[in-house]
């Protein structure tokens, strides 16, 4: 009876939040000329003519500035733009804001010391990385260790897209519980296991902000210290709580999370894995020597994920690789490996180079393996693609899928 009067009242709360959210008529209007000042939490991505800046006008408004490519502007920095915004309207229905070639300011001696700490840290490793490797495996490298997107060519871009693995090289919760489960593999010999669990969510903390904290970073970091203290206590409702709690409090914040992509693929992805996989890990013969395989735990884990968020990429994206589990199992389980030796890379060439040039040597092996899997996967056909799914369809989906969860783990 407790639980359902708070579940009432919180359910009431966000209920009221968003009412009067959507209800504020202080939204900019398309074409009208706006100017604020703001941030930048992620590095803009640089292309042949312009660069695209990542900028938040609002808890509505997140827009994307295209410049001209000089000045050159960075994570950390603080800009005042102005300009006339302009929305689109993508094929799932969603807007976009933008702003083209605006005013831009530079607002001196307003850095904070932190972030520009940070960027410092990221553009070493940057250069490091483009120094060690060739132009794709650095990317890619990049990418899966860090998030880092802005470096790497369109074209192969477009082949993880096409080959259904664009998730790799996102700061996703797999990357950040990864970081947390090697922190604390090494601290657990050193201290004692709520000391290590401690200091290893620290270090997912800091992990986010070296990654850039662009929204989709801090729901990562968010669901993956979650997903990483439910593992270390061995308490799944605990685990369940923290994740409702959590994605509750970001909406709370900022209702517009509710039509995020990312948001809706972080927290669906992190459900799956907390009551999909265990289904899979309880089933006898076939499923237990799959696990017992080499590749069988990263089946599971993107077979989980893959069953929790068909719809919405279908509903997003119009496309979805029949090649995606396929090329996912080839290619995740050296992601673990590239993770530790880029991240063991990074952080003795920011020490001494030579050192880190040296592991970031031993991963180019792995990165050619996952380059090659990748180009051939992208070239086959096999792509469904569907032009728009209804809400109903969705809602069925989960419906069918929460009762099927709901026979088999009763059984």
């Amino acid at each position: 009876m407790r639980l359902v009067i708070i579940g009432t009242i919180l359910l009431t709360s966000l209920f009221l939040r968003f009412f009067f959210f959507y209800h504020n008529p202080s939204h900019p209007k398309d074409g009208e000329y706006v100017s604020f000042r703001t941030t930048l939490l992620s590095e803009p991505q640089v292309f042949d003519n312009y660069q695209r800046i990542y900028a938040t006008l609002d808890q509505k408004t997140k827009i994307f500035v295209y410049s001209s490519l000089y000045p050159e502007y960075h994570y950390g920095d603080t800009l005042i733009i102005s300009g006339n915004l302009k929305y689109k309207l993508l094929i799932n229905g969603n807007y976009i804001s933008s702003m083209n070639f605006p005013k831009i300011e530079a607002v001196k001696n307003s850095e904070n010391f932190i972030l520009a700490f940070i960027s410092s840290i990221r553009q070493k490793i940057i250069s490091l990385y483009q120094k060690s490797l060739p132009v794709k495996p650095a990317s890619l490298l990049l990418g899966i260790v860090f998030g880092i997107k802005e470096t790497m060519p369109k074209e192969f871009s477009d082949n993880l897209k096409m080959a259904g693995v664009m998730h790799v090289i996102a700061a996703s919760g797999m990357n950040v519980t990864l970081v947390g489960g090697f922190l604390s593999s090494i601290l657990v010999f050193l201290v004692r296991r709520q000391i290590a669990l401690f200091l290893s969510i620290i270090g997912i903390l800091f992990y986010a902000v070296l990654s850039g904290l662009d929204p989709s970073i801090v729901r990562a970091a968010v669901m993956g210290i979650l997903a990483f203290s439910a593992q270390i206590l061995g308490r799944q409702r605990l685990a369940s709580y923290g994740l409702f709690i959590a994605g509750y409090s970001m909406l709370f914040i900022s209702p517009s999370l509710l039509y995020d992509v990312g948001f809706q693929l972080s927290f669906i992805s992190t459900l799956g894995l907390l009551y999909i996989r265990p289904l899979f890990e309880r089933t006898d013969r076939v499923i237990k020597l799959l696990k017992s395989s080499i590749i069988g735990d990263e089946t599971i884990t993107t077979l989980s994920a893959q069953i929790s968020t068909l719809p919405i990429l279908l509903a997003n994206f119009g496309t979805y690789s029949f090649w995606s589990i396929l090329t996912n199992v080839l290619v995740l389980w050296t992601v673990p490996i590239l993770m530790i030796l880029g991240g063991i890379g990074a952080v003795l060439g920011i020490i001494i180079e030579p050192a880190g040039k040296l592991f970031l040597y031993l991963s180019l092996p792995l990165l050619i393996y996952f380059e090659a899997v990748i180009n051939t996967f992208a070239s086959y056909e096999g792509i469904l693609k569907i032009e728009s799914i209804s809400w109903q369809i969705i809602l069925g989906y989960y419906f069918v899928l929460f009762s099927l969860i709901s026979v088999f783990k009763k059984n």
